[in-house]
């Protein structure tokens, strides 16, 4: 198990921060404005979620706790996908981190259960040959469900997940969970809760990484690195928490250039998040 060594985070400031973040964790109502699944989806059968290869009836929720598993406390995770079947996307690669301890608890490939038809490099990082690779030298997960039961032993329900544009991670993975942050959505919030307004956009992780932290990520030629991205998610979250006045300031800034709001404002439909973020 190795360890992120950059934003460490003292271990006497770990509940403080923990307890801070209880306090931000998304309402059901929020998470199903902005399209996270609930468990009576399930309830749709042998359909498709639109985009991917997961059944409805194929979600799970995570699981309960138990007196006799430790679980972490907060994982801040990403995920890459490639193109399959129809055109849908499904699990290629899994990244899952220890938010107060920086623990890199999964960084691995995950081999598709369908044949890939793109392999999304420039945006998921991966190659044919990368995967050929992995799966020769059993460094790849055999399919989506075997990354959900990895995950799954590192949390329970209580466990906040932590994520951006998170929504479409669970998808691919086919989770159903309650307690999450998602920091695409708590930006965003920020920018229009006092405004009063619907969450009209949400902004990339590129450019919070870069606005918030002066942080560059997604640079390469290579396409995106799924650790690199829980990585940035985890930072990003940890600033937002600690640094309040600078998430304020960078509101303020983008506030001041939204367009007055309409006498007669009908409803307005969030701008949606690309299917990989």
């Amino acid at each position: 198990m190795s360890t992120d060594d950059s934003n460490l985070i003292p271990t006497d400031e770990q509940e403080q921060l923990f307890s801070q973040l209880l306090e931000r964790v998304h309402t059901e109502e929020v998470l199903k404005k902005q399209h996270y699944l609930p468990i009576t989806a399930r309830g749709y059968g042998s359909r498709c979620i639109p985009g991917g290869i997961v059944q409805y009836r194929e979600f799970v929720e995570s699981p309960t706790a138990n007196g006799n598993t430790a679980r972490r406390k907060v994982l801040a995770l990403d995920c890459e996908m490639v193109g399959v079947c129809e055109g849908q996307k499904e699990l290629a690669f899994l990244a899952v981190v220890d938010l107060l301890t920086g623990d890199i608890l999964i960084n691995t490939f995950v081999h598709p259960t369908n044949t890939v038809r793109d392999w999304c490099t420039r945006s998921s990082g991966i190659t044919s040959v990368g995967m050929k690779a992995a799966v020769k030298d059993n460094l790849a997960l055999p399919g989506w469900k075997a990354a959900r039961e990895m995950l799954f032993e590192h949390m329970d329900r209580n466990t906040i997940l932590v994520g951006h544009a998170l929504h479409n991670d669970l998808k691919v993975l086919g989770v159903v969970h309650p307690t999450i942050i998602d920091t695409a959505i708590l930006t965003a919030d920020a920018v229009y809760g006092p405004l009063e307004r619907p969450l009209r956009r949400t902004w990339s992780l590129k450019t919070l990484a870069n606005d918030l932290l002066g942080l560059k990520i997604q640079a390469g030629k290579c396409g995106h690195s799924a650790l690199e991205d829980a990585m940035a998610t985890r930072q990003v979250l940890v600033h937002c928490i600690k640094s309040p006045l600078t998430l304020e300031a960078w509101a303020n800034d983008l506030r001041s250039k939204e367009p007055p709001k309409p006498k007669e404002q009908g409803k307005e439909e969030p701008e949606r998040d690309s299917w990989v973020d």
